[in-house]
Formats: C-alpha cells, sequence, structure tokens
C-alpha cells in the first residue's frame, strides 16, 4: 500500500517543516506539493528535505483567480500524474493535521477495504489565548479545541482512492467517488448537501480527527485577514467565528503521544539533513564569496553608548536592572591537560541540579539525569548535553536538536546567566522548580552555578562532541572539518556558536532553512 498527501502551500516557512514531521509519523510515503507562489522561504525548507523524503514539488504560476479554484486545478493534476501510483490520496492543508489517536495511517486504512473514501471532519481550534504566535509546533501549542457539536466542525477533507474518483474535482472539501463513502469510523456518511463536504450530523470523531489549526492566534488572524479575500470577509466565515469564539478554545483534547514521540523523531532526523543542507552550501561558496557576504552584513562603524552606571537601589529592589554584563569567558582561571574546553554540570539558584528527564528539561535528584555543560574557552557559548545523547527539549525553546546551546554571560563566581541565542531570553527558575525560558532580564532567580566535572567521566559522544565544537570555531573552520556522521547536527551548534556577523552569513547562505527549531 502507498499513500500520498497532496499539498497546496502558501508563505509557511515557519511551520511547514512540523506539518511534513506530522505526516511523517503517521506513515505516509510521499508528499505532493504545490507551491501557490509563496514569497517566503517555504520553498526552500521543502525542498531542503526532499532528499530524504519523497517530495514531487511544484510552484504555482502567478495566477489571481479564487484561491480555492487555483487548488481544485492543482488536486486534478495531483490525480493525472500519480493515481495510477498511489492506492489512497488525501487533500490536508497546511494548517490541517490528522489525529488518528496513536494509529499510523496505512494500519488505520485495512480497516476499509470497502471504502472508496473517508471523510474527517474538522477539529477546529481556536487561538487557545495566544495573541502573539508561540514558537514550537501547533500540535503542542494549541491543545483545547471546539466541542464535536460546533458548527464548523460538520466541515470535511478526505482520503480516497483515486482509481476510484468518479469525475474531476470541483471543490477542497470532498470528491465524488464510485463507491461508499464513510465517515473516521466506517458509517456510511450522510452529506448536508449532494455535493458534499459538510456532514449533516455533528462528528464523533471517533477513528480520528482532522485537527484544523484555523487561526493559531491573533497574531496568525491578522496576518490571514490582510491577505484573505473579499469573498471571505463575511462575519459568519470560519476563520472569523474560531478567532472570535471562545467556544473553539473549550475541551482540551491534545494529541496521541505515540504519535508525537514518532514526530520529535522526525524532526531530529530533518534537523541532521538541514544540518548537512547548511555545511554544503557553505562548502559550495568561495571563501572571497563569504568574506564578501560579511562585509554586507557587517553593522556600520559607530561609536557605542555604553555608559558606567551605578544602579540606584530602588532600581534594584524593582527588578529595573538587568545583572547580565559580560560574555563569556568562563571557567578563564581553570586548564585540565591543555584541553580546549570544560565540562560541568549546573545547578540553578537554589541548589537545583539541572536535567533531563523523559526527554524535557527537569531540576534532577538523579545524577544519571544531570546535563553535561561544555564551554569551549574563549567563547561566548556553552553547549548542553545529555548523558545518553537522545537531547532534551525545553518548553518554550521551539528547538529540536540533540544538544543546545546558549550565550553565557559570567559573574566572578562560577555563576552567571543563560540566554537563547536568537531571542536573548533568559533561562530562570521559581524556587517551586518551575521554569522559563523567556525571562527578559536576568534577575536573582536567573542565576546558575557552573560546577567543573572531571574530563575522564564524560560519555564518547560528549568527548567527541566536545572536540568537534573546539575545532569548528569560524566560517573557514566550518568549511574544513568534517564531524563523524555520529554526531547528527552538531554543525547546528557549531553555527550557534559564531560571532553574529558569520552566523548570518550561513543563514544568508542557506536560503532561510535555519528556522525556529535549529535557531
Amino acid at each position: 500500500m502507498k499513500v500520498a498527501v497532496c499539498l497546496v502551500v502558501k508563505n509557511e516557512q515557519e511551520e511547514i517543516i512540523y506539518w511534513l514531521a506530522w505526516y511523517k509519523a503517521l506513515g505516509f510515503d510521499t508528499f505532493i506539493i504545490y507551491d501557490d507562489y509563496s514569497d517566503d522561504n517555504t520553498e526552500e525548507v521543502i525542498l531542503s528535505l526532499a532528499p530524504i523524503l519523497d517530495i514531487r514539488y511544484m510552484r504555482n504560476a502567478v495566477n489571481h483567480d479564487l484561491h480555492n479554484i487555483r487548488q481544485v486545478r492543482a488536486y486534478n493534476d495531483a490525480v493525472t500524474k500519480y493515481g495510477k501510483e498511489f492506492e489512497w490520496i488525501s487533500f490536508f492543508d497546511a494548517d490541517e493535521y490528522l489525529d488518528l489517536y496513536g494509529n499510523s495511517i496505512k494500519s488505520y486504512l485495512r480497516n476499509f477495504d470497502n471504502a472508496s473514501l473517508i471523510a474527517f471532519n474538522w477539529c477546529n481550534v481556536g487561538t487557545n489565548g495566544h495573541v502573539s504566535r508561540p514558537v514550537g509546533p501547533p500540535i503542542t501549542n494549541y491543545e483545547y479545541n471546539g466541542k464535536n457539536d460546533l458548527y464548523w466542525n460538520r466541515h470535511t477533507k478526505v482520503i480516497f482512492r483515486p482509481d476510484k474518483l468518479a469525475k474531476k474535482i470541483y471543490q477542497v472539501h470532498n470528491v465524488s467517488v464510485h463507491g461508499e463513502s464513510v465517515d473516521s469510523e466506517g458509517l456510511s456518511v450522510k452529506w448536508e448537501n449532494e455535493h458534499g463536504g459538510f456532514t449533516s450530523n455533528p462528528p464523533t470523531w471517533k477513528g480520528g480527527r482532522l485537527i484544523h489549526y484555523q487561526s493559531r492566534s491573533i497574531e496568525h488572524y491578522v496576518k490571514r485577514d490582510k491577505n484573505i479575500e473579499d469573498v471571505r470577509r463575511d462575519k459568519g466565515d470560519p476563520l472569523h467565528t474560531v478567532a472570535k469564539s471562545e467556544e473553539y478554545n473549550s475541551l482540551f483534547n491534545p494529541v496521541s503521544t505515540v504519535t508525537l514521540v514518532k514526530f520529535y523523531e522526525w524532526m531530529l532526523h530533518f534537523a541532521n539533513q538541514q544540518a548537512r543542507i547548511l555545511i554544503e552550501s557553505l562548502r559550495a561558496k568561495p571563501s572571497g564569496f563569504l568574506a564578501e557576504l560579511a562585509h554586507i552584513v557587517t553593522p556600520s562603524n559607530v561609536s557605542i553608548f555604553d555608559p558606567s552606571y551605578i544602579p540606584l537601589q530602588h532600581e534594584v529592589d524593582r527588578n529595573w536592572i538587568s545583572e547580565e554584563k559580560l560574555e563569556g569567558n568562563i571557567f578563564k582561571d581553570i586548564a585540565i591537560d591543555n584541553q580546549p574546553y570544560v565540562a560541568f554540570n549546573i545547578k540553578n539558584a537554589f541548589g537545583n541540579l539541572l536535567g533531563a528527564h523523559e526527554g524535557e528539561l527537569s531540576l534532577s535528584i538523579n545524577p544519571e539525569e544531570a546535563l553535561i555543560g561544555i564551554y569551549i574557552h574563549g567563547s561566548r557559548y556553552v553547549h548542553l548535553f545529555t548523558k545518553d545523547g537522545k537531547g532534551f527539549r525545553i518548553e518554550g525553546d521551539a528547538r529540536i536538536l540533540p544538544a543546545l546551546t546558549f550565550k553565557v554571560w559570567r559573574k566572578e563566581d562560577r555563576s552567571g546567566f543563560l540566554s537563547h541565542p536568537r531571542t536573548g531570553r533568559f533561562l530562570g527558575f521559581t524556587p517551586q522548580g518551575e521554569y522559563s525560558v523567556k525571562k527578559i532580564r536576568a534577575l536573582g532567580w536567573e542565576v546558575l552555578h557552573f560546577e567543573p566535572i572531571e574530563l575522564q567521566n564524560l560519555p564518547k559522544h560528549i568527548l567527541r562532541a566536545a572536540s568537534y565544537l573546539g575545532l569548528a570555531n569560524s566560517l573557514a573552520a566550518l568549511k574544513e572539518v568534517n564531524p563523524s556522521p555520529e554526531l547528527g547536527a552538531l554543525q547546528i551548534n557549531a553555527i550557534t556558536a559564531l560571532d553574529d556577523v558569520s552566523r548570518e552569513v550561513v543563514k544568508l547562505v542557506s536560503k532561510g532553512i535555519m528556522g525556529e527549531h535549529l535557531f
């Protein structure tokens, strides 16, 4: 059995990688993608994964016909070109995530031998209280949806057998087939009208649901409103209804953890692939070209206003003053066997050891779960690893990598602060053990203590990583130093630790594929 998903996409450079990983986690074989002349880096992100995914990609010609007309034309072209190759083809948008409750698509479809089409009802998701777009995948950021009996949850999208297609596709929410059309639990689907695409009754969502991130935040809603078709400015349109109604944020209904685990595995696979693409892009460019790019993006040489200032006590008491001042150069008093790096554990301001439990940042009482930091002498960054090499995630930090890199700010007593390399926000903890990676200022609860550990006790994967990171410390070195394959996406950590100008050069050369999941 071969199963494909067909997508017409426009300007989804931040989201498309999550969508691809989700559908790979479900077990889809092929992605048939029509880019509706995006003017961001959607195309580059998709093509960066073409070496490891079966992607049939085409860019639409510029056309100002109604958007769903363009979409239908793409669907018909996909069936004409690939209909004989696949037993099933689905038509899902970039904001639609099929949830089979831990089942794979092929296992699920084996229960539908007598069906020609399966209609999945929308499970519409509101803003979930988000004003700005939260970083990371929508499947973890939006866990509340509307109840099944809400009007717009009766809309559908379909997966069907192309050899059963009865006539040319003429709408995006249904296709006409010979044979039976069923709903997600296998019951004969009852359409509201002869064209289908809207069920007569509310869905049960048994067997599966199509999570529709219709209005992912107020920011997303405003962005869509600026570009929406005039015909959709009616206040009854689902975009407006779902965004403005709290009813679509009422039911806690998270996705299956089984599929979520597979999703993160694919995201790591994608990170490894994109790391290779980044380095290949650098190596393909002459050093003189990179130097000229660096000259172009170097900030103008102007005077820097950096006053020497002693804060007033009330400014300190009211948390107006951020304590971080000095970048990098921690452990400057330590030289261990002439090694270019120092390894360390981290404790928070309350003496708790930072660790990773079940792939998430935690405060660990088990030394085996303690994070291990690597600091390369002279750097402004530290790299955090798990002992088992599987990596860890931080809530509020979109990066999905085997190791995470932070800018480090030193105090004079082997303590300091860690800030996110892209956002500049600080990692901080509360006395209760809760944490945030969005702190604007470094205050007392953001102080971390760095405690050196013996190098001979480090796992081999960390020793190899430290050796590579010590060498790959410039654009020229990144072009020359080859990491061993088992280091995976460690090139991303090396790029993150470059100076700002060099990192900007990498981002330009790679055409925007270095998204929030990497940096």
